[in-house]
């Protein structure tokens, strides 16, 4: 038994008791000092130096539980050890006469030849006859230590198919550990994908934004360049009339100004004038800024410059290839319930008299789920009473009596709040938000339902069921509460044209 035990703690590298043990991803366990060792005096690429199987630094890990088992082997062994030295000193130090003294009453003086299987302990024929053994069951010491051997042997082989099977047990734990490490792995590298997705989405309409941006503001820049270009040519001209003019008032020589005039002062400020016949006292020169204006700045990009993200969110979720799911909810005929041509909406019909007011009929979906995962969004609005959820079970079980055990339901419930119906039983949800939209998601692989808030995606309950029956949307408009809560409940739609 020694021997076993041993084998469990000692590396085989060094054949020696593990000391600071590593596992590698093949699971053979070794000294961490040794695997280095290992490591820096291979010159090919690291391997397992049982399986031989690669490995890198990266999957060395410490084995908590190696350790601690190979801690506790190592004590029971030391106990064993020290329990038998001291066994073999004493026996030496009082020998066989002393030994054989130990092996007597020490009330009688006499052998202890017989086990009280009642008290559990060795007594001698003395002991059996007296007050404190009477009715008691013995047995002869020999016969005693055979059936009580073989009882140790029962539970040592319990054990150690207990201990068997918990080895099997973190085997394949270690295994769904490295199968989650995996899916971790996966899913990490789908989500940078569709992220990756999203963001060349945004990237090619963020430069085709910029681009319009671009020729618009070419175009009205090069519209506003051409008015400028007529008002800086006119200043140019009036300006150059002005040096002139300017000039001609500082000829002094009355002669010569006269002449002046004749040649050139009398044709420019003719041609300025608005009539030729007007006397001095009228005279009116037309104006060359008159039929001018400066242009405003014009640049607009519409509905990209003040509702850019909306629009923009717009055109991607007609891009994003997962959305919520569209589906037909049922026409149940039922008198005090309007389900809309195309069955998307379902509200209590509106009533002449406060007859039936608390009569809150529903309806479900006309497909039902068994596998995969599924998504919709509810609009519920400013109602003041609804019900949303799941039913399990086929067409027969769901139109037969109601079972509150097949159905996972989220109500509001007028002046009460938020509740959620599981198996018959009602939990109160505590949440500060009143949500427009309800988001239902049903996992058939794992049999599970979440509910949550549709304006921020935050998760307002999950719960997993049971049932293995195919699953349905259903949805109960509320109370009537005389026309207060007569607003419909809408299964919403996001699928958008191709073009």
């Amino acid at each position: 038994m020694q021997s076993a035990i041993s084998l469990q703690i000692k590396c085989s590298v060094c054949l020696s008791d593990f000391t600071d043990p590593v596992t590698l991803s093949c699971e053979h366990s070794f000294c961490r000092e040794c695997i280095t060792g290992h490591m820096q005096a291979s010159l090919a690429p690291s391997a397992c130096p049982e399986c031989k199987r690669p490995y890198n630094k990266e999957d060395l890990k410490s084995s908590r539980l190696l350790r601690n088992m190979t801690s506790t082997v190592r004590e029971h062994l030391a106990e064993l050890k020290l329990d038998k030295s001291t066994s073999k000193e004493r026996e030496e130090t009082l020998g066989h006469s002393e030994m054989e003294r130990m092996l007597m009453c020490s009330e009688h003086d006499e052998k202890l030849k017989l086990f009280c299987e009642t008290d559990q302990k060795l007594v001698c024929v003395i002991c059996r006859d007296g007050d404190k053994h009477k009715g008691h069951v013995f047995k002869p010491v020999k016969e005693a230590s055979q059936i009580n051997k073989g009882e140790l042997k029962n539970a040592l082989g319990f054990l150690a198919k207990e201990n068997g099977q918990l080895d099997y047990m973190i085997q394949q734990q270690t295994t769904e550990i490295t199968k989650t490490e995996e899916k971790s792995k996966t899913l990490s590298a789908q989500i940078s994908a569709q992220f990756e997705e999203m963001h060349q989405f945004l990237r090619h309409k963020e430069d085709e934004v910029k681009k319009q941006l671009e020729k618009e503001e070419k175009k009205v820049i090069e519209f506003m360049q051409n008015n400028q270009a007529v008002i800086n040519r006119r200043f140019m001209e009036n300006k150059e009339k002005e040096i002139i003019l300017q000039s001609a008032l500082e000829i002094e020589q009355p002669d010569h100004f006269l002449q002046w005039w004749n040649e050139k002062g009398f044709p420019m400020t003719k041609n300025m004038k608005q009539k030729a016949d007007m006397t001095p006292s009228d005279i009116k020169y037309m104006s060359r800024v008159k039929d001018l204006s400066v242009l405003p700045d014009s640049l607009f990009l519409g509905p990209h410059e003040t509702h850019l993200q909306f629009f923009v969110w717009k055109e991607m979720l007609g891009s994003i290839k997962a959305v919520p799911e569209s589906l037909t909810l049922k026409n149940s005929r039922e008198s005090y319930l309007k389900v809309s041509p195309g069955g998307a909406r379902i509200r209590q019909a509106d009533r002449a008299t406060g007859m039936y007011k608390d009569f809150n009929p529903g309806t479900v979906s006309e497909e039902n789920f068994q596998a995969g995962q599924h998504y919709w969004e509810i609009e519920v609005r400013g109602k003041q009473d609804w019900t949303v959820g799941v039913k399990m079970g086929t067409e027969k079980q769901l139109s037969a009596a109601k079972s509150a055990e097949s159905e996972i339901l989220l109500h509001l419930k007028h002046s009460k709040g938020y509740v959620l119906s599981c198996e018959g039983k009602d939990t109160t949800l505590n949440t500060r938000d009143k949500p427009q939209k309800i988001g239902l998601y049903l996992d058939c692989e794992r049999n599970q339902v979440s509910f949550y808030n549709g304006d921020n995606m935050s998760r307002l309950a999950q719960i997993n069921y049971k049932s293995m029956h195919p699953c349905c949307l259903t949805l109960v408009p509320g109370l009537y509460l005389d026309g207060k809560n007569s607003d419909p409940l809408t299964v919403c739609s996001y699928e958008f044209s191709k073009h």
